[in-house]
C-alpha cells in the first residue's frame, strides 16, 4: 500500500520517484535502474544511512490496509460509496494480496496473471463462464517491461474501485495513507506525493490494458482518490475526484526518459563487477532535493561546497549562475574583471539585480 507494505510495491516505486528527483546523477540513475540501493552504497563508502521508513510505520500501515479490506472491504466500501466513486449497491472484492501481505496469492507472479485474468473478464464478460464483478480489487499488480528497470520490476497497486452503471467497466485508481484527512489542512506535500504515486499506477494500468489490447473496453478514470484515515481512528476518510491527469503525463514521460537513460548507461565491467562498488563508482551530480532522499547527500555536498558548486546554495543560485563557480561569483562581486563570455553575462545580470533593488 501507499506505505510501502510489500518489498517490491515500496521498491519499484521508490526507485522510479529516486531517480525523477536526481536525474542528472548518474550514480542515482544507476541505483535506480539496477535497484542498488544507495544506503549500501553509502555504508561501503563509509557513511551511515540516513533514510528509511520506521517499523512502527510500515506495521501501521499493513494494519490499516488489513482493517480497511475485511469482511469484503466493508469499511472501504462504504465510504466509497459515500463519496460517490461507487454507486448505491456496489459490493464485492477481488483480494489479489500475496501471501506476505496478508492475503490469498502464494506469490507475485501468480498475483500478476490473476491482475491479467481478472482485468481481460471485465473487459469481455461475454467469456466462457460468469466473470467476477467486483467492486474493489485489492493489490492489482503490473509487471513494468525490462528496459525501464533491470530487471524487470512489478508495481503492485493499492486498490481499484469498480463501477458498472457507465456501459464499459469504469476503473478509479485508489491510493492509500495512513496520515490523517484534515480536509483543507492536510499536508500539501504529502497529498502531491500520494496524488504522485496514484499516477505512476495510472500509467502502469494503461500500458497493462493496451498489453491486453482491452484498452477500449475498459474505462480509465483520470481522476483518482486518497484513502486516507480519520483523524484518530483507524476508520478510511477518501478524498475523491483528484485529478490524475498531469501525474500521469509525468509518469508517462519519466518512464520513457528513464528507458531512454537505462539505454545509455555503460554495463558493469564484468558479470562479475560488484553492483554497489560500480555505483560507488559512477559521476554524481549533485542538486539540493538530494538533501531529502540520498543517503549520499553529505559526500556529494561536501564535494560539491569544495568544488565551488552553486548548488551548494540551491538549485536556483545554480540556474542563476549558470557555469560560474561561487570562488568567480564572489570575484565578480568583489569588483574583480570577468574572464569568460559567461561570466560577463553573470556580471550584466547582477548589476541589473542590484539596480531593480536600489532605484
Amino acid at each position: 500500500m501507499g506505505n510501502g507494505s510489500g518489498t517490491a510495491q515500496g521498491n519499484t516505486r521508490a526507485r522510479f520517484e529516486q531517480w525523477a528527483r536526481n536525474p542528472l546523477c548518474q550514480a542515482n540513475t544507476l541505483s535506480a535502474v539496477h535497484n542498488v540501493r544507495m544506503a549500501d552504497v553509502a555504508r561501503h563508502l563509509g557513511y551511515r544511512p540516513s533514510f528509511g521508513q520506521s517499523v512502527f510505520a510500515l506495521t501501521r500501515g499493513n494494519n490499516f490496509e488489513r482493517q480497511i479490506l475485511r469482511d469484503e472491504g466493508a469499511r472501504l466500501l462504504e465510504e466509497l460509496i459515500r463519496t460517490d466513486v461507487l454507486p448505491e449497491g456496489a459490493k464485492g472484492l477481488a483480494d489479489l494480496r500475496v501471501r506476505m501481505n496478508g492475503g490469498p496469492l502464494p506469490s507475485l507472479e501468480e498475483a500478476i496473471e490473476a491482475t491479467k485474468g481478472l482485468l481481460g473478464a471485465l473487459a469481455d464478460p461475454s467469456g466462457p463462464g460468469s466473470p467476477p464483478r467486483p467492486a474493489i480489487i485489492a493489490s492489482p499488480t503490473v509487471l513494468i517491461p525490462k528496459g525501464v528497470m533491470l530487471p524487470e520490476a512489478v508495481l503492485i497497486l493499492d486498490v481499484l474501485a469498480v463501477r458498472y452503471d457507465r456501459g464499459r467497466p469504469e476503473l478509479t485508481v485508489g491510493e492509500i495513507k495512513t496520515y490523517p484527512d484534515r480536509g483543507g489542512h492536510t499536508d500539501p506535500h504529502q497529498l502531491a506525493g500520494a496524488r504522485a504515486q496514484a499516477g505512476i499506477y495510472l500509467h502502469a494500468l494503461e500500458l497493462l490494458l493496451a498489453e491486453l489490447g482491452c484498452g477500449d473496453r475498459v474505462r480509465l478514470r483520470r481522476t483518482g482518490c486518497l484513502v486516507l484515515t480519520r483523524p484518530g481512528s483507524n476508520f478510511p476518510s477518501v478524498r475523491a475526484g483528484e485529478d490524475l491527469r498531469y501525474q500521469t503525463e509525468r509518469a508517462r514521460r519519466g518512464f520513457e526518459l528513464l528507458e531512454a537513460a537505462a539505454r545509455g548507461l555503460a554495463p558493469f565491467e564484468s558479470p562479475g563487477d560488484d553492483p554497489i562498488d560500480a555505483v560507488a563508482r559512477a559521476e554524481t551530480e549533485y542538486s539540493e532535493a538530494c538533501l531529502r532522499f540520498c543517503d549520499r547527500a553529505s559526500q556529494c555536498h561536501a564535494a560539491a561546497l569544495e568544488a565551488g558548486n552553486p548548488a551548494v546554495l540551491g538549485d536556483e543560485v545554480r540556474r542563476f549562475l549558470g557555469e560560474v563557480d561561487l570562488g568567480r561569483a564572489v570575484a565578480l562581486l568583489n569588483g574583480g574583471d570577468p574572464r569568460t563570455a559567461g561570466e560577463r553575462d553573470l556580471l550584466r545580470r547582477l548589476r541589473r539585480a542590484g539596480s531593480t533593488a536600489h532605484p
